[in-house]
């Protein structure tokens, strides 16, 4: 009955053996036979004691250079999180003096392919990607597993389709002709650069390749800028450069400007001129009224539209802002012009008041106001003469209504001369 265990035990044990033996020489590459065909017995040998953790160079103060090359696909520009969402496709090259071969040796074979993870692979990371909430991350501490190229020179390339994300200094000041700068940081955490070296290919453009780029129909990208950002470790007491890759984006402002900023200047045109309509107050105010209406849903579709700015004011916002207040204030003045206006209709009219009545024959007798205003010096003197004492019947009921039909008009016309002042400046000032 001993033997009997002792038997399964010994053949558990042989089977245990030949299953972590065979995986042992897979993941190694290690394998003692030799009818094989060239490309597994070149793997084999390869890759037999190789170690993905070391960097391969036979002398350890060898650099390692690495080429890199961004072919950008793709980008979207997030303005929530001011972050620029970008698909490019990665390409590295560096030579492993590991892995050379003799390719006589092998049935000429020149290049093979495998598995990233079974190999060596570059420290690179992203060191500022932005916060974007639950949006997908970028690779942030390792490369994506992909199949790589190796020739019999040692010179292995890494091709892959990764998403990169880049910090954004956005100022929506001037929107929509805005252009903002956004900034991605790659490099090594663990090499410094005695040790790994990262350029990039073509070296004119910073390695970045835009001759696939798909067109955006929000944002136009302008220009790439590389340069070396210095990163100092206190605590190691060394630096080393990475890459650092600053994008110009400018937004495509031309559908805004037929949507949001025409309008803007139609409508405080429009506002301006219903002072002179004459007598059709209702007619007016009821234009006045949906000018405001326009005006505040403008507002509130630029409130959905556009993201907080912090401390910076949009200048559409700011100036729709106003150009509503001006709504208000040429309603309130239509009002008041018609309440004025009605006096001097009245069969009865009131008297004004003298010092009303002295601050028009004022303004009147300026030539600068009558001219503007559409009164002649002849108007002025009527007035005037209605405040002499005369034996006329009715003259005081004709002077009344004189005085307060004058004072409406000439609210009217000052108020669209001041109003038209103030809508220019305020295009003038805050026209993006």
């Amino acid at each position: 009955m001993k033997s009997m265990d002792i038997f399964k035990l010994a053949l558990f044990c042989a089977c245990l053996m030949s299953f972590f033996g065979e995986n042992y020489s897979k993941g190694e590459g290690c394998s003692n036979s030799v009818a094989k065909s060239a490309g597994v017995r070149l793997s084999n040998d390869l890759f037999c004691g190789y170690d993905n953790n070391i960097r391969p160079v036979m002398n350890h103060s060898t650099q390692t250079n690495v080429k890199v090359t961004f072919i950008l696909y793709n980008f979207h520009m997030n303005e929530e999180w001011d972050v620029l969402q970008m698909s490019i496709q990665l390409i590295m090259a560096w030579k492993d003096e590991f892995l050379v071969w003799d390719p006589s040796k092998y049935d000429n074979i020149e290049k093979i392919h495998e598995h990233s993870y079974l190999l060596w692979l570059p420290e690179i990371r992203t060191f500022d990607e932005g916060f974007i909430g639950d949006l997908p991350k970028t690779f942030y501490s390792n490369l994506p597993m992909s199949m790589v190229s190796i020739s019999n020179t040692g010179v292995v390339q890494y091709n892959h389709r990764i998403s990169l994300n880049a910090q954004c200094a956005t100022n929506i000041e001037k929107w929509p002709f805005d252009s903002h700068n956004c900034t991605i940081l790659m490099g090594s955490m663990l090499y410094n650069n005695k040790f790994l070296n990262f350029t990039t290919v073509p070296s004119n453009s910073g390695g970045f390749d835009m001759d696939y780029l798909n067109s955006n129909r929000e944002w136009e990208m302008n220009d790439i800028h590389h340069d070396c950002y210095l990163i100092y470790y206190p605590l190691s007491n060394f630096s080393h450069c990475i890459l650092r890759y600053t994008m110009n984006l400018k937004r495509f402002s031309s559908m805004y400007s037929s949507s949001v900023i025409i309008p803007a200047v139609v409508i405080s045109l429009m506002r301006t001129f219903t002072f002179l309509m004459g007598r059709e107050t209702s007619l007016r105010i009821t234009l006045l009224c949906l000018f405001f209406i326009s005006e505040l849903l403008f507002l509130q579709f630029l409130n959905m539209k556009l993201p907080n700015n912090g401390e910076y004011l949009v200048y559409i916002v700011l100036m729709y802002r106003n150009s509503l207040i001006l709504t208000a204030i040429a309603l309130i003045i239509s009002v008041i012009s018609n309440e004025l206006y009605k006096r001097g209709t009245e069969d009865f009219p009131s008297k004004s008041p003298e010092w009303i009545k002295s601050v028009s024959i004022f303004l009147l007798n300026k030539r600068p106001i009558s001219v503007l205003t559409n009164f002649n010096t002849q108007g002025a003197e009527l007035l005037i003469e209605s405040n002499m004492e005369n034996d006329v019947p009715n003259s005081q009921r004709n002077e009344n209504a004189l005085i307060w039909k004058t004072i409406s008009i000439l609210l009217d016309r000052l108020s669209l001369i001041i109003i038209l002042i103030i809508s220019l400046m305020n295009f003038w000032f805050l026209m993006p």
